[in-house]
């Protein structure tokens, strides 16, 4: 049974026309792709596809018989149908009756009234209305399917659309369905060709691996952890974290269906989403790249999901969900929860635009945190055939975090928390095996960023006294209080770098700009003078060309970059840069005045 209410539709007479009221809303068909495709992913032979596809119709269309045929090479033979007709069903031709006709013209058709259809009207026909639709794989008709009502005028274009979608996903799934089929076959005939493919999947499986987030050091106070299981080798799900110094975006994507398919849309997705994050584009606007750029190239009838969140260094953040599962926001200072949703639909339907997405915001305070999860976790049934659902979620997070938080003296440790919650999960569900692709990510705002940031204030003051011992010793203290705040690291890095230490400097700028991300042009040439004056410099000479790279115009990274060639004795390259640099900066004095002492200078020697 569909899990959702679609409003009933009526005929009514209209001025001495019926007229059907009610049926489908733009909610309904969105609510019915998901439902679909979420029915079809977990059938593995044909006839619980076939019998799945009649009762679908039934209860969207209300129809009074559906008809599945497929084509075997001579006939368009009935496989599927609610009830036999009056006269029987027969094989039909090509072309022959509305079946056969949608058949070799591999066009829908929508019928209101089979009596003015002499061509598609058999004698003693009960059906009055139907519609009809070719099952097409690519550009292979596999077969056709009827959805007839005995009710003249009894369906619109609006329900045509959804049942060209349904056909799509059923073409798709009939074939991933005989693919299993033949498979079994296969296993028995010649063990050794499936041996090959599970090596080719789990081959796929390490290559997607590759794409998650590798780095999960904290940012900036926040804390991650993450969990990922694909129902089969290859997953359709996808965590990824994008650092950009003074933000973090994150996001989680479900894709519809499983498998190889699935898992080659998440690579896609990927790269398209830090290409957007990178370019420096909004939530709403990442959306519309990710639905834009990708749409064309989905395979027919796959769509997906995606909630996104992105901090600022202040921890607030702005979110938008393109029909994901809720993220799920606990906060410590009243011991609950807030789910985040905002308007959006799933991407890869339909275009869309930014205005189709809508963005809000939130704050988070020590000990709160963020879960960005897929449905695969609150989908999940056991063997009562009992969802999880949302709220025992929540009731486990809770116990589990308020026992840590006892056993931690006040502190929790994140990644004993999605491990406790991955266990609870797991004793929910028994034997049970997984409905689908399993992710999430939590995104903790750690407790001790009030203490660590007090005793960097105070580090700030000492230094403005000169109290250097003082300065360093509350410094190190914030540091090893929370090692991951950026403003420590900075501090902490230049403090050094004045004072001449420069190796630890170097400790503490590497340190800031691992886990930070911040890829600007000032933060490169901080890093690569500090390399040079620790006499590091082919670092350094990597650190000034990744400013230049970030900004050609900036003129003492390409002065610096000179000066590391010519501590290698290499002036034609140096003279190179410092020309590069006059004419990207040609109002720079100081590039001027390098380049012709430095040119006088060649010239002299020479």
């Amino acid at each position: 049974m569909v899990d959702f209410k679609v409003s009933k539709r009526m005929l009514v007479n209209f001025r001495g026309q019926n007229k059907v009221v009610g049926g489908l809303t733009d909610k309904d068909k969105i609510a019915i792709l998901l439902y679909i495709s979420k029915e079809f992913a977990n059938l593995d032979r044909e006839d619980q596809l076939f019998s799945k596809v009649i009762l679908i119709c039934q209860e969207i269309f209300e129809s009074d018989n559906t008809t599945l045929r497929l084509w075997d090479g001579e006939y368009l033979v009935p496989v599927k149908f609610v009830k036999e007709t009056e006269p029987p069903r027969r094989n039909l031709v090509m072309g022959e009756g509305y079946s056969g006709s949608v058949f070799e013209t591999k066009e829908p058709v929508l019928v209101n009234d089979l009596t003015r259809s002499a061509h598609f009207f058999d004698e003693g026909e009960k059906t009055k209305s139907v519609m009809c639709v070719p099952i097409m794989q690519k550009e292979e008709i596999l077969g056709t399917l009827a959805v007839e009502s005995e009710r003249e005028n009894f369906y619109i274009i609006d329900d045509l659309e959804i049942l060209e979608a349904l056909t799509s996903q059923l073409a798709l799934a009939l074939y991933g369905v005989r693919l299993i089929e033949g498979l079994v076959t296969a296993r028995a005939r010649e063990a050794a060709i499936l041996n090959q493919l599970e090596w080719d999947l789990k081959m796929g499986r390490n290559v997607q691996s590759q794409i998650l987030p590798q780095d999960l050091s904290a940012w900036n106070g926040i804390y991650f952890a993450s969990h990922y299981e694909p129902m089969a080798e290859v997953s359709g799900d996808l965590v990824d974290i994008v650092r950009q110094g003074h933000s973090l975006t994150a996001i989680n994507i479900d894709v519809s269906g499983h498998g190889i398919p699935a898992a080659l849309v998440t690579m896609a997705i990927h790269h398209q989403f830090r290409r957007s994050v990178m370019a420096g584009l909004g939530l709403t606007e990442i959306m519309e790249e990710l639905g834009e750029k990708l749409r064309e190239q989905l395979p027919e009838s796959t769509y997906f999901t995606a909630f996104m969140v992105r901090i600022f260094s202040d921890y607030t953040f702005g979110y938008v969900n393109a029909g994901h599962q809720r993220m799920l926001h606990y906060k410590a200072a009243d011991d609950t929860f807030i789910q985040y949703d905002t308007k959006g639909v799933p991407l890869g339907i339909l275009p869309v635009r930014k205005i189709d997405y809508e963005e809000k915001q939130g704050k988070l305070e020590p000990g709160d945190f963020l879960l960005l999860i897929s449905d695969g976790f609150s989908e999940q049934r056991n063997h009562l055939k009992d969802e999880v659902g949302v709220d025992r979620i929540l009731t486990w997070l809770q116990d589990e975090r308020e026992r840590l938080v006892m056993e931690g003296r006040g502190k929790v440790d994140l990644k004993k928390l999605a491990n406790a919650f991955v266990e609870r999960f797991r004793a929910y569900q028994g034997e049970v095996p997984n409905g689908d692709d399993l992710s999430f990510l939590f995104l903790y705002c750690g407790d001790s960023i009030p203490e660590a940031s007090h005793y960097i204030q105070m580090a700030k003051q000492s230094n403005s006294k000169m109290k250097m011992e003082e300065a360093y010793a509350q410094a190190l203290k914030a540091f090893s209080i929370d090692s991951s705040l950026k403003e420590i690291l900075v501090f902490l890095g230049k403090m050094y770098y004045r004072d001449g230490k420069y190796n630890e400097a170097i400790r503490y700028l590497e340190e800031y700009l691992r886990t930070s991300g911040d890829n600007t042009a000032a933060s490169h040439f901080m890093m690569g003078r500090a390399y040079y004056k620790a006499g590091m410099i082919s670092e350094a000479k990597r650190a000034l060309k990744m400013a230049l790279s970030s900004d050609h115009s900036f003129a003492k990274a390409s002065i610096l970059l000179a000066q590391c060639y010519l501590k290698e004795n290499a002036k034609p390259k140096a003279i190179k840069v410092l020309q590069q640099g006059v004419k990207n900066t040609p109002q720079s004095l100081e590039l001027k005045t390098s380049l012709l002492r430095l040119e006088s200078h060649s010239q002299k020697v020479g």
